[in-house]
């Protein structure tokens, strides 16, 4: 059984959107269902979906998925991270790539979250317990700008503004071919590929709309650097985007691109290839800050390796 005591900053939140927030992993479907099977109690008494919290409620959570029981504890990880911005509601740090975002399947060490713990503790309990502080993700090879919350009302608020597109998100990402426009927009449904299901596919019976925006930066004789704007979130989203447009993402083998030979230029080619080169950095954030309400523009620079020209 798991039990959470609503704060002040949890009243008016109606109770499925509180459970969501705290089992991320699961739909809002699945949430529902534990409502109606009366699996969820408020102060003792069963809750409808549309129930709003005040403070001091006692949820209960009596049966939920095994993977929900227990949530390992997070040892805090002595690595340093560059700090984009930092104050007392939020931090935002630039993710280097390799690195995994939080604690998953067969990763229990050395991610964002424990680094992040090392320096913030108090991050243990905000948000959810296997994944502290938060709020989005970006793939283990993608570099970037990844913010995390430092208190529970901001976490929610800022999940809140994730959800209904209120965070304005832009990626830089290094494609092979010649782009035939200068900018476009790719509107393709997404879901887990029938054939493997580690991987996103156009082509999934089961799809989810997603809009990816792109404009040319720059053109070279294999590819293009593009700014890519996305105004859903789904699963390696611009990476199956791109590719299905015939414009994989540079070292992404999942997707298409790892065809080192369409680089010309040998010096590029090898240090690209023995670097693990992977083209596709979460560039910027443009937000209103939840606290304090001032715009927020957040940028993380490209790694070295993107500049090959200077």
């Amino acid at each position: 059984m798991s039990q959470f005591l609503a704060s002040a900053a949890d009243a008016g939140i109606r109770i499925d959107r509180f459970l969501a927030t705290r089992f991320s992993t699961e739909s809002r479907t699945s949430i529902r269902k534990w409502l109606e099977k009366d699996f969820v109690l408020i102060n003792g008494r069963p809750a409808k979906p549309s129930y709003k919290l005040r403070q001091g409620d006692r949820v209960e959570v009596t049966t939920i998925p095994e993977r929900h029981l227990e949530a390992p504890a997070l040892i805090p990880w002595n690595y340093s991270l560059e700090i984009l911005f930092e104050d007392e509601s939020l931090i935002a740090v630039n993710k280097p790539a390799g690195v995994i975002v939080h604690p998953g399947a067969g990763v229990h060490d050395r991610t964002v979250a424990h680094a992040v713990l090392y320096y913030h503790p108090e991050i243990r309990n905000v948000g959810h317990p296997g994944r502290p502080g938060v709020v989005h993700r970006l793939d283990k090879e993608t570099s970037g700008i990844l913010l995390l919350a430092k208190t529970q009302e901001i976490y929610l608020k800022l999940v809140t503004l994730f959800k209904d597109r209120k965070i304005e998100k832009h990626y830089r990402a290094m494609v092979f071919g010649k782009m035939v426009k200068a900018h476009g927009r790719i509107e393709k449904a997404l879901g887990r590929d029938p054939s493997d299901r580690k991987k996103i596919s156009v082509r999934a019976t089961k799809k989810r709309p997603a809009i990816t925006l792109y404009r040319v930066l720059k053109s070279y004789d294999f590819g293009a650097l593009l700014d890519v704007r996305i105004l859903t979130g789904r699963t390696h989203q611009i990476r199956v985007h791109l590719s299905s447009e015939n414009h994989p993402i540079i070292g992404d083998t999942k997707y298409g691109g790892g065809n080192w030979d369409r680089i010309s230029n040998l010096e590029l080619r090898n240090q690209w290839k023995s670097g693990g080169f992977f083209g596709l950095h979460a560039y910027s954030l443009d937000f209103e800050h939840p606290a304090t309400g001032k715009l927020l523009h957040l940028q993380a620079e490209l790694p070295a390796a993107w500049n090959w020209e200077c």
